[in-house]
């Protein structure tokens, strides 16, 4: 007799669990194969603790993202609808189902590595009739499912374990006809021996309803996951090659974590020896409320990049001086000019009228965070045409900011200062000279203004407007922080 699927069935599905060990979690080819107008504020702020030991690790470059903006490249819906042709028992089942499933994700308090979890929830609705020799049942189905395909990121690759899940299977039999059906007296009575017998066995069918919804739903939700995740993983392998021609020698070593709501990746360089042992604690790389992502640096690692530039010794004249100079008011705040100007160095280069400067052989170019401010330090000495060099200078420049109105917010040019590069020398003339002239400017040189928001529209259509939301500088590191650009809110800045 036909099995008809009529009440309510749970049932646990899973493939088998792998080890939570790493190696254990990598994805299977063969699976791959298958298939604001804000107030003048401060905009440096120093109110992130250097010295919270909840969680410290030395990092140079770390990256927090809140996992619901994450979830945007994740977060979406699909319907798909495909024919049934089965057997469930002794019945041939044909008809129709229509497959809805919703993607979220959700991330997992994890200091060792990110964890996250991709969430598939959805339905499947049926129409079906099926056919036994004995009679014929129509039936409606409406089963809902909610899956958890476990993914972990160590820093270098993502890795992921088999989905699992619950299902939920409700059928609803609409008719019922026997073999004997439309004859008299005997029709009413094989009908009703065809409905005992539906709900008799029952509870077969609830077995076999789960198991098939699963093995329609879950392959299809690791394959697709697994898939993506395996692009992920070539595309990181195409950034750390990128890198390594940045970095070269130097030993880059990743990591990352997760909290409840937000996702970290984070950078050391081990090849550089550090001045002073800066510490993320868990403050730092955790997002206040209005926060979406931040960025955070150190001054070591940057410092550490810029000495591998080729400036040391470099002999910049007077008038190529005044060429780089109108070349960056002509570029103004947009990024692609600027840079336009840092990777052409050669074509600005002439003959000095009156003096050169000569950039120190080590350490030409320094970048410190302290005390709310960004400090750019220069070492050079002036070589005039006509008379003997000066002494080595360093010169401090000192910037801050403040958020403006109509979606800006200001750089500014707090104080210059210029001593001898030795601490064992005094000020010659031409260090009392450049310093009395450039504190001098401070006052004279206007802020400029820069756009507060940005749109990463262009790298990625699924990103939304990130405002720069909070801008902190102290003991060594600089932290920017960015929040989605839904609402206008009023947000401090630097």
């Amino acid at each position: 007799m036909l099995l008809a699927f009529c009440s309510t069935a749970r049932g646990q599905f899973e493939t088998p669990a792998q080890s939570l060990e790493i190696p254990s979690l990598e994805i299977p080819m063969d699976v791959l194969e298958s298939t604001l107008e804000a107030p003048t504020v401060p905009l440096f702020e120093t109110d992130f603790s250097v010295a919270d030991a909840d969680f410290a690790s030395t990092t140079d470059f770390s990256i927090t993202l809140r996992t619901e903006l994450l979830s945007q490249f994740v977060d979406g819906q699909t319907v798909k609808s495909a024919a049934v042709a089965t057997q469930v028992l002794e019945a041939d089942v044909r008809g129709m189902q229509t497959t809805m499933t919703t993607i979220h994700l959700q991330s997992t308090a994890n200091l060792r590595m990110a964890q996250l979890n991709v969430l598939a929830q959805g339905t499947v609705c049926s129409d079906t009739i099926g056919y036994t020799p004995q009679a014929r049942v129509a039936t409606k189905g409406n089963h809902t499912f909610n899956i958890i395909k476990p993914v972990y990121f160590d820093g270098n690759q993502f890795l992921t374990k088999p989905a699992y899940g619950s299902l939920q299977a409700r059928q609803f039999p609409q008719a019922v006809n026997s073999i004997a059906s439309g004859l008299p007296l005997l029709g009413q009575i094989g009908d009703r021996i065809a409905w005992s017998e539906v709900y008799r066995r029952l509870p077969e069918s609830d077995a076999v309803v789960v198991r098939r919804v699963a093995d329609d739903v879950l392959p299809e939700v690791n394959c697709s996951i697994d898939k993506e995740l395996f692009r992920l993983n070539q595309n990181l392998s195409d950034v750390r090659s990128q890198l390594s021609k940045v970095f070269g020698s130097d030993q880059i070593e990743w990591t990352a974590n997760s909290t409840s709501d937000s996702f970290s990746a984070n950078a050391v360089n081990k090849s550089l020896s550090r001045r002073t042992t800066i510490s993320v604690t868990k403050r730092s790389w955790q997002l206040a409320e209005q926060e979406a992502a931040a960025i955070l640096f150190s001054q070591d690692g940057i410092n550490h990049l810029l000495a591998k530039q080729p400036l040391g010794g470099h002999v910049v004249s007077d008038t190529t001086l005044q060429k780089v100079f109108l070349a960056v008011q002509e570029a103004g705040s947009d990024p692609a000019k600027l840079l336009d100007v840092v990777r052409r160095p050669a074509e600005l280069e002439s003959e000095s009228l009156i003096f050169s400067l000569k950039f120190a052989d080590t350490e030409p170019l320094q970048i410190f965070f302290e005390d709310s401010q960004v400090i750019i330090a220069l070492k050079f000495q002036v070589m005039p045409r006509a008379a003997p060099p000066s002494q080595m200078h360093l010169m401090k420049i000192a910037l801050g900011g403040q958020s403006g109105d109509r979606g800006m917010w200001f750089i500014a040019l707090k104080n210059i200062s210029v001593v001898p590069a030795s601490n064992n020398e005094q000020p010659d003339s031409w260090t009392q000279l450049i310093n009395t002239q450039a504190g001098s400017m401070v006052d004279r040189v206007p802020p400029r203004d820069l756009p507060r928001v940005i749109d990463l529209r262009q790298v990625n259509d699924k990103l939304p407007l990130l405002r720069i939301y909070r801008m902190q500088s102290e003991a060594g590191q600089f932290r920017i922080s960015f929040q989605a650009d839904a609402v206008n809110t009023q947000a401090p800045a630097w």
